[in-house]
């Protein structure tokens, strides 16, 4: 007589043990994707900080090599063009970039006209350090004549030129207010915002070399809408980092303000900052010679 043996059942996942896997598995990467973006965020700020060191440290060299810092516009007492080299195209040599200096040949001397921004020429070659790695905004700069862009901007008041645009020639060492307490770059996005001109101060507006603090750093326009080269807050600091934004100051320190910084309420970013806005520390680090002590902690 045959014995039936009976076949061992096989076990599997049940439909309910399938979907409690899926939902554990999706609870999991909704708890990872924000930790890695903000790996990829610190990693960027970081790498943003770092531009600017490198730049900071550029004026530093040039200062050792012409006796003053950089002009953030290239003038004279008897010139202003319009538009003229920035300090972008003045500290190449100091950044590694002595081969795309040779080929613009600037020469320190005023243009009798900028190159155009013809595509594969020298003027618009994309240089890494004046891009921070969190804005990826359009590149050429639309806003200026589609000249190549740059996330950097510096302070007119201490780079120059001045108000009747006329160079300022500071040194480090002679910045009445001290180094430490002065900004000397800062960041402007260019996906909210109108960022810069990496080479040239462009005829469009000084905001494509210069930065303001104005009623506050990042200003945020109205949903669906960007700033434009009519807004005054196209004069403004800003930056895609969470809560602020990174400065470099005049003695080469980095820092990163928050917009919490206070800055004037009544000073629009068109303004020059004048003598009624230095109750605010947000004005006291972009003046250079008002005398005043800086009551923000960094």
């Amino acid at each position: 007589m045959r014995l039936l043996t009976k076949e061992p059942r096989r076990r599997g996942f049940t439909l309910i043990e399938l979907l409690v896997v899926i939902a554990i598995i999706a609870i999991l990467i909704a708890l990872l994707v924000p930790a890695v973006q903000k790996v990829r965020e610190a990693a960027a700020r970081s790498q943003c900080q770092n531009n600017l060191k490198q730049m900071a440290l550029a004026m530093h060299m040039y200062q050792d090599t012409y006796k003053k810092l950089p002009a953030g516009w290239v003038t004279t007492a008897t010139a202003q063009p319009n538009p003229g080299w920035s300090w972008g195209t003045v500290i190449l040599p100091f950044i590694e970039q002595a081969p795309l200096y040779n080929l613009l040949a600037p020469g320190g001397t005023l243009p009798a006209a900028i190159p155009a921004n013809t595509a594969g020429t020298p003027i618009m070659s994309v240089i890494p350090i004046y891009q921070c790695p969190s804005d990826k905004g359009q590149q050429p700069n639309g806003n200026y004549g589609n000249y190549a862009t740059t996330n950097y901007v510096i302070n007119r008041w201490v780079l120059g030129p001045d108000g009747s645009s006329l160079p300022t020639n500071y040194k480090i060492q002679t910045i009445p207010d001290g180094s430490s307490n002065t900004i000397l770059i800062g960041e402007r996005d260019i996906t909210w915002n109108t960022a810069g001109s990496e080479l040239i101060r462009h005829s469009a507006s000084s905001c494509s070399f210069e930065g303001r603090m104005g009623r506050g750093l990042c200003p945020q326009p109205a949903p669906g809408t960007v700033y434009n080269t009519g807004s005054e807050q196209r004069l403004a600091f800003s930056s895609l980092h969470t809560g602020g934004a990174n400065f470099a100051f005049a003695d080469g320190s980095i820092h990163f303000l928050a917009t919490s910084l206070d800055c004037d309420p009544n000073d629009a970013y068109t303004n020059f900052p004048g003598v009624n806005s230095t109750s605010f520390n947000g004005q006291r680090l972009e003046l250079p010679n008002d005398g005043l002590p800086i009551t923000y902690n960094f």
